[in-house]
């Protein structure tokens, strides 16, 4: 058992900054004495709080517990906290910091609505200067995940659980301060001799009158400044925000790079009549890259390999809901294998999973949800054209990415680790009729992001098809885009290849495909899909990672560690009957304000101590103290639910009241296994708490009423094909163009892969002529093993064919020839 990093802040749940004689600024998380219900409960703001309501902590989703269910709740949640208010806060500006909640929240104090905030993935602030009162304040959030047509994302493989599942702050500011996330810090020109920094400070004047202020900034380095900023003065009139510009300089910069990751602070603080009424610090690194067309990426001045993962953000029992602690955890899991690059896919994530790219060392691609996810294309859930097909929906679906770019930008402009910022994914998933409009949207997008940061270039991922690759500064081409895409003249980057599959340790080696194993000097790298499991609506996928759902690596996370860092894998795990449990920690103390967790690892091991591969199921149980799992005060973890492998299971225990934690773990046949942790915070009241039940149910989602073929712009892969007539040519609709085998041998085969595992009764085959020579349809469930499904035989006439068949599940269907290959124009799935 060790213990994990944890500063004072992190543990003291406040941050205070003070002047001589008064507080200027105070944040404090306020995740801890939520109360929760299921539904909608109109009315319900403007009455007393409800004993029948359950005792929630932040971050926290609908759907607890999660394990990797395909179905989730669909609907209404609602939360309530009671906020203090000492009177000595009134006429200063009070505001509610919520970081993510998904995906719509309207907020009401003491009965009064005061906002409502769209979007599920970025943070914003609520203003309750003007409704609360000295003493206890009512904090009422109706939250709603419900699909929206006119909200960004429409369709995504990824689960769309509602809740408040980031943190939520409380902050107290004067009326003449600095705005929130109001420092913006670039450094313009960077070399090993010197570094221009560059600070935008925005100043807010709540006064009914107007101010003159003075600016200023210092930049230090650990503990010492190595830079002033020339103090800036200012008038600001009432109830306006403006900006100020400083500048400065440091002499022989610290560079940030994944090696060395080093970080300045530039404080800002703006005073008026001699005195400090808000100061604010933000890290930002010293750096210069470049992405190239034809040598690659850069980073300052010296050719870099990218090779990263692709990271979604839910886990293991606690789904979306992770907290900072686990955002920590993978990181370093990233960083362990030796990899340099993170993509957060596909929308932003938590703020501080930048910082922990920053302070651990790793480039981080943060990416907008303008998302698409293909097949059946149906209106009504997350399923749907990535772009609207219905007019009277586009100005708010279009207005709902470009408030999200903004939010995100302004969130995440200053860390040194993000070197792009991506505009979505696969947004070529969109109904043919609308594909010029999401063009122009994309088009659209990327100049915002240009005009709001004009130091980072801006990606588009997930641009294999239909023209989207060109309309960034980079392009990210996933899948068969690796061969499709061979230099293509622009910046680039694999965005997406995958490596493994299925619920298992799976294989040690990792087979690429599409060729990604090739390193181009054209190309500026590779970011493999993915990192770990992930919950998604789409049945039988998210089991790429490297790692399962909850964090334990597959044997390929070793082969990646090897190839990458040169480390030899660990002995794994092999079949025997265990004698005992041991439990570990990954952390001896919990903080009580939500930001951390312990993450307890169980092992069913022999009489030598080594674990070994038993499928007996364990029950971990807090026997003392009111530490929570995801699904209360006891979990079990079994092979039956996917969390407990290989003879081992891991689940993080999260505390929100101080005091010794005992956690037991108990197995049939086996002694108990016990450990000691202690929850460390400010003391709560005592009472008796209500912990929810599981989730309603769910929402099935609608299946089966897509027009669409189901392979139509998916990956194909091919035994071989001739220049211009790539096998992607095979999944574009109506197009005309048509693949060709680079060689006229028997054996020749092209498969398209759906991605997703679906039930399918139709197949039709358009070939460029008429087939000479036979053909045959085969479908696998895994992309391995191959059945057949239709023999066909030489055709004089028809150049195609429809095969209808009894349902059968499929994620790819190959064409082979046994004689010698035939040009195909089209293959399609129903």
């Amino acid at each position: 058992m060790r213990a994990a990093p944890a500063s004072a802040a992190r543990l003291l749940n406040t941050h205070v900054l003070r002047g001589t004689d008064r507080m200027i600024r105070e944040q404090r998380f306020i995740n801890d004495d939520w109360t929760f219900a299921y539904g909608e409960h109109p009315g319900a703001e403007g009455e007393p709080p409800s004993p029948d309501w359950y005792d929630v902590g932040l971050p926290h989703s609908f759907d607890l517990p999660d394990f990797r269910e395909q179905r989730f709740y669909v609907g209404h949640g609602c939360y309530r906290r009671a906020v203090e208010v000492p009177p000595e806060w009134l006429g200063k500006w009070i505001a509610l910091e919520f970081l993510g909640v998904f995906q719509i929240a309207e907020v009401y104090v003491n009965g009064r609505f005061v906002a409502r905030h769209e979007g599920g993935y970025t943070p914003f602030t609520v203003d309750l200067s003007h409704v609360v009162n000295a003493g206890a304040n009512d904090v009422f959030v109706r939250v709603d995940n419900i699909w929206n047509p006119r909200l960004a994302p429409r369709a995504g493989d990824f689960s769309f659980n509602g809740g408040i599942y980031r943190d939520v702050s409380l902050i107290v500011a004067d009326k003449v301060r600095i705005d929130w996330y109001g420092i913006g810090v670039t450094t313009p020109q960077v070399d090993r001799e010197r570094a221009e920094v560059n600070a935008t400070v925005a100043i807010v004047n709540d006064e009914p009158h107007a101010v003159e202020v003075r600016v200023a900034g210092v930049i230090g380095d650990t503990s010492r400044p190595v830079a002033r900023l020339e103090p800036v003065r200012r008038t600001v009139p009432a109830g306006a925000t403006i900006e100020v510009e400083l500048e400065g300089q440091i002499i022989q910069p610290r560079l940030w790079h994944p090696d060395h990751p080093h970080r300045y602070r530039l404080t800002a603080s703006v005073t008026v009549d001699g005195q400090v009424r808000d100061t604010q610090a933000t890290a930002f690194g010293a750096r210069w890259y470049e992405f190239t067309a034809d040598r690659g990426f850069f980073l300052n001045g010296e050719r870099l390999d990218l090779h990263g993962a692709n990271v979604h953000q839910n886990r293991g029992g606690w789904g979306d809901a992770g907290t900072r602690a686990s955002i920590r955890r993978d990181v370093a899991m990233i960083k362990e294998l030796g990899m340099n690059l993170i993509r957060g896919s596909h929308y932003p994530h938590h703020p501080y999973f930048a910082e922990e790219c920053d302070r651990q060392g790793l480039l981080f691609w943060s990416e907008l949800h303008f998302w698409g996810i293909g097949g059946e294309d149906v209106e009504g859930y997350w399923f749907a054209s990535a772009y609207p097909i219905d007019e009277a929906d586009e100005p708010e679906f279009e207005e709902s990415l470009r408030r999200a770019l903004r939010e995100m930008i302004r969130t995440h402009r200053n860390h040194p680790s993000i070197i792009t910022w991506s505009i979505g994914n696969e947004a070529f998933f969109s109904d043919d009729r609308v594909i010029g409009k999401a063009k122009a949207l994309t088009t659209e997008l990327v100049d915002l992001s240009h005009e709001l940061d004009p130091t980072r270039p801006a990606a588009v991922g997930g641009a294999q098809r239909k023209g989207f690759d060109v309309l960034g500064d980079i392009a990210g081409y996933n899948g068969d885009g690796a061969e499709l895409y061979l230099d293509p003249g622009i910046p680039s980057v694999v965005s997406e290849y995958h490596g493994v599959q299925g619920q298992g340790a799976g294989e040690y080696e990792v087979v690429w495909e599409h060729g990604v194993e090739v390193d181009y000097p054209w190309r500026s790298g590779k970011i493999l899909w993915c990192a770990f499991h992930y919950k998604t609506i789409a049945d039988g996928a998210g089991l790429q990672g490297l790692a399962d759902y909850w964090r334990m690596p597959k044997r390929a996370y070793y082969w990646y560690r090897e190839k990458l860092r040169g480390l030899a894998p660990p002995a794994f795990a092999e079949p025997g009957t265990a004698v005992a449990l041991r439990l570990t920690s990954d952390a001896e103390m919990i903080p009580t304000d939500g930001t951390g967790d312990a993450r307890l690892l169980v092992e069913l091991v022999d009489e030598h101590g080594v674990r070994v591969v038993d499928d007996r199921a364990v029950r971990l149980t807090v026997v003392e103290g009111e530490g929570v799992f995801p699904s209360g005060r006891s979990i079990t973890l079994s092979p039956e639910n996917h969390s407990l492998r290989d003879g081992a299971g891991a689940m993080e225990l999260r505390a929100y009241v101080p005091g010794t934690q005992r956690i037991r773990a108990t197995a049939d046949g086996l002694g108990a296994a016990e450990l000691v942790l202690m929850a460390v915070g400010p003391r709560n009241e005592p009472r008796v708490r209500r912990l929810p039940p599981p989730a309603p149910s769910v929402t099935e989602p609608p299946t089966g009423q897509g027009e669409a073929s189901l392979a139509a712009y998916r990956p194909v892969a091919v035994s071989s094909a001739e220049p211009l007539h790539g096998g992607g040519n095979a999944t574009v609709t109506g197009s005309g163009a048509f693949w060709r085998a680079a060689g006229r041998d028997p054996g020749e085969w092209l498969a398209a892969d759906l991605e997703f595992p679906y039930e399918i009764s139709r197949v039709e085959v358009v070939f460029a002529e008429p087939p000479a020579h036979q053909w045959t349809v085969e479908t696998s469930v895994d992309g391995r093993a191959f059945e057949l499904l239709h023999r066909g035989e030489p055709e004089t006439k028809a150049r195609s064919a429809s095969l209808q068949f009894p349902a059968r599940t499929a994620r790819r269907v190959r064409l082979s020839f046994p004689e010698k290959p035939i040009d195909v124009e089209e293959i399609r799935v129903y």
